[in-house]
């Protein structure tokens, strides 16, 4: 069973490719499916940016801190992400012991206060370029997947409306 089926004849023979690696990669663990990033580019490639992730870290924990409710529910949604097995902190013997490419994700909070069941929301910042290397440009993106909003305006406006 895989997790999507596109639509074949819509798609550029890169999209296709790229949908069919990713299809195949994907597994079902439990309830959830477990979908890898394939590379496209030799991750090995991308700087290691430690330095920057932390500096944007320490902006976003002094945000944070201006606003307890805001901190309160970050934190909160972190832990979610661990318990939902989306993340986990490495422990030190993978942190002494990993040899691979190193480049972090930074990540903060876009505030929506109309919204009453997530006034706030994590953001993570895979686009974001450091020496000129962009992390979303290493993985295959595969097709995309929403209606083309063009396509969805054609075809309302095309009928009358009563």
């Amino acid at each position: 069973m895989k997790p999507c089926i596109c639509d074949e004849d819509k798609l550029s023979q890169i999209e296709r490719e790229e949908a069919e690696i990713i299809s195949n990669s994907c597994k079902k663990i439990g309830d959830q499916w477990l979908v890898p990033y394939p590379w496209k580019k030799n991750p090995k490639l991308l700087p290691d940016n430690k330095a920057v992730a932390t500096k944007r870290l320490k902006v976003t924990e002094r945000r944070l801190k201006k606003n307890p409710e805001h901190a309160t529910t970050y934190n909160k949604q972190m832990n979610e992400m661990c318990e939902l097995g989306f993340a986990r902190k490495l422990t030190e013997d993978e942190l002494t012991s990993y040899q691979g490419p190193v480049h972090y994700i930074s990540h903060d909070e876009i505030v929506r206060p109309g919204n009453r069941s997530t006034p706030i929301r994590i953001v993570f910042h895979s686009s974001s370029s450091y020496q000129g290397h962009v992390l979303n440009d290493y993985w295959m993106k595969g097709p995309d997947l929403l209606n083309d909003l063009f396509g969805v305006i054609l075809r309302f406006r095309g009928e009358n409306v009563h």
